[in-house]
């Protein structure tokens, strides 16, 4: 913790145990339990409450299932492009008869999941929908100046996609891919 080692016994002795073939799955399953619960009691406690305290008197607590919980805190992992395009607003120059435009949504119609998981996070921080789809986002795109080898970029605050006026759909899938990848890893994921 903030740049000091700390060292927690797993189980009692555990300090004192060598890690070996016939106790790995032992291990594993005592790490992961560290991991995930004990080494975060204390703030997950402190969550509970304060989610109870709001939430204990509500009827929707009572009402819905683990499953929709899910969907309203983490959001939608079915992300449908085209419900995307439907909301989408062109701003500087653009209109959804531009050929940047056009080319853009073939590109990104033709995404894999993974694709399209990465080119939320990148245009709106999130690599999921919220709930309701696609369509209850607002997204633009909007003109970032003449052709030119400058990646597309975004303003996740705002859900816009700034992309050049490139010359071809090749020079837009290849920049528009490589914009996506090189974004990934920023920030704290």
């Amino acid at each position: 913790v903030f740049g000091e080692k700390q060292h927690h016994e797993l189980c009692p002795g555990g300090a004192k145990r060598s890690l070996s073939q016939a106790n790995k799955h032992e291990f594993v399953r005592l790490y992961t339990d560290w991991v995930l619960n004990v080494s975060v009691e204390h703030q997950f406690a402190a969550f509970k409450y304060g989610f109870m305290t709001v939430m204990a008197q509500s009827a929707t607590l009572r009402m819905i299932d683990v499953s929709e919980m899910r969907a309203l805190i983490c959001g939608l992992e079915d992300l449908d492009l085209n419900q995307l395009r439907e909301v989408a607003r062109y701003e500087g120059g653009y209109n959804a008869n531009s050929p940047v435009i056009k080319w853009f949504w073939e590109v990104a119609l033709n995404f894999s999941d993974n694709e399209k998981r990465a080119f939320l996070q990148f245009t709106t921080g999130t690599r999921r929908a919220p709930v309701g789809g696609l369509r209850t986002m607002k997204f633009i795109i909007a003109k970032q100046g003449a052709d030119s080898e400058r990646l597309p970029t975004s303003h996740t605050c705002f859900n816009a996609l700034m992309i050049p006026e490139y010359s071809s759909k090749e020079k837009l899938e290849q920049l528009l891919k490589k914009a996506i990848q090189y974004s990934e890893g920023f920030g704290m994921l």
